[in-house]
């Protein structure tokens, strides 16, 4: 086997991160596309939206198994592989049930690259004593950032949702490529590779908290990505401004996520907390104003991303500290449980806006960050 080197290997999960930002975004852009060349409702793509999360909550609850079955690299070649092979089969997709196969390939791709991302950089800053995950989760914005505009003006000069997904599975074949000189981090003792090690960890009233926090600080995320573009949309922007918008909220989530990492550093988790709590209330409430004006919800949105940036890179990294040397266990248990609102969310959206309109549904932003408030002081200082 070849030594590692630190550099080459984060570079590399940063091109994962970065990956996974665009495919993301990309997809948040084309829902709508996706919804009118399917001849699809609300509730449909709700439903479809579901069963990308459902199936990579499974794989990362049994990612420490996979890990000690394959190595981190390997799973790393399997999820790019099957990402691009989901990219293709969506693009191919002619109805909902080839749509929400094509999804569930994209789940399993997600679960896996989710997994090797963040234990793999867990990893690396074991064996480097550095603190990069903010940054780390800054290039997934940064990477949502790009897609989102790149597919809205794409869009706009007369590209096919088809080929832009074409597109993404070229990116996974290079991303592919570079992974193969590549060798990883050293993984830290202690993981194990029982497929029930992220739910066992579970049990650590303290780590269960964390990931309860980290389920409320997706909920924000989650309901951008699936449903702004759709929003401002019926607001009145067309696709080249609600690709802006949606590239809007997630550079607020990448600026939020660069501030996070010294917010921490300085004033600890907690504080970093009550930051994303209040912006994530303040967001909820501007998406609840009557009559509401599409300027309003962009704003709404981007306080939104700032709200989220850092709840889930700050929730890892406290885990860690509670039960170091476990960083597969730890990313199975806390991603997971944040899959968990990726799998309730869309289906709910889709259902309430189906019944009393998409602005009513968009009040679980302003109640998530009501939530993660009343559970901040179960989070230690340091």
């Amino acid at each position: 086997m070849r030594p590692w080197r630190p550099w080459p290997v984060i570079v590399l999960l940063s091109g994962y991160m970065l990956l996974f930002g665009i495919t993301v975004s990309t997809y948040g852009v084309l829902w709508a596309e996706i919804m009118r060349a399917l001849r699809l409702n609300e509730a449909d793509i709700g439903n479809a939206q579901l069963a990308s999360p459902l199936i990579a909550t499974v794989i990362l609850l049994a990612g420490g198994a996979l890990v000690a079955i394959t190595g981190k690299k390997r799973l790393a070649l399997a999820g790019l592989a099957l990402l691009g092979v989901a990219m293709i089969a969506t693009a191919r997709a002619d109805g909902f049930w080839a749509l929400i196969g094509a999804v569930l390939l994209q789940g399993v791709a997600f679960g896996a690259l989710e997994m090797v991302i963040n234990s793999a950089t867990l990893d690396w800053e074991h064996a480097t004593g550095r603190s990069v995950m903010n940054a780390m989760h800054a290039g997934f914005s940064g990477g949502a950032v790009i897609g989102a505009l790149l597919a809205g003006a794409l869009l706009e000069a007369g590209w096919t949702y088809q080929e832009l997904l074409y597109a993404i599975a070229g990116l996974t074949a290079i991303a592919l490529l570079a992974t193969l000189p590549i060798t990883y981090a050293p993984e830290t003792g202690g993981d194990s590779s029982s497929p029930l090690a992220a739910l066992r960890i579970l049990t650590v009233p303290a780590i269960a908290w964390l990931a309860l926090i980290g389920l409320l600080g997706v909920v924000g995320e989650s309901v951008a990505i699936g449903w702004s573009v759709i929003y401002l949309q019926q607001l009145g922007a067309d696709v080249l401004a609600s690709g802006a918008a949606f590239a809007l909220f997630n550079a607020t989530m990448f600026a939020g996520r660069l501030l996070n990492a010294p917010l921490v550093a300085r004033w600890g988790p907690r504080v970093s907390l009550v930051v994303s709590g209040v912006l994530l209330v303040i967001a909820g409430v501007l998406l609840m104003l009557p009559q509401p004006l599409l300027w309003v919800a962009i704003v709404a949105f981007a306080l939104c991303g700032i709200g989220v940036a850092g709840v889930i890179p700050t929730v890892l990294s406290a885990a860690a500290r509670v039960a170091p040397g476990q960083s597969g266990a730890i990313t199975g248990a806390i991603m997971a449980t944040a899959y968990l609102c990726f799998i309730v969310v869309p289906p709910v959206i889709g259902a309430v806006a189906v019944r009393y309109g998409l602005q009513m549904a968009l009040v679980s932003v302003g109640a998530s960050g009501v939530a993660l408030l009343l559970l901040i002081r179960r989070v230690a200082q340091r």
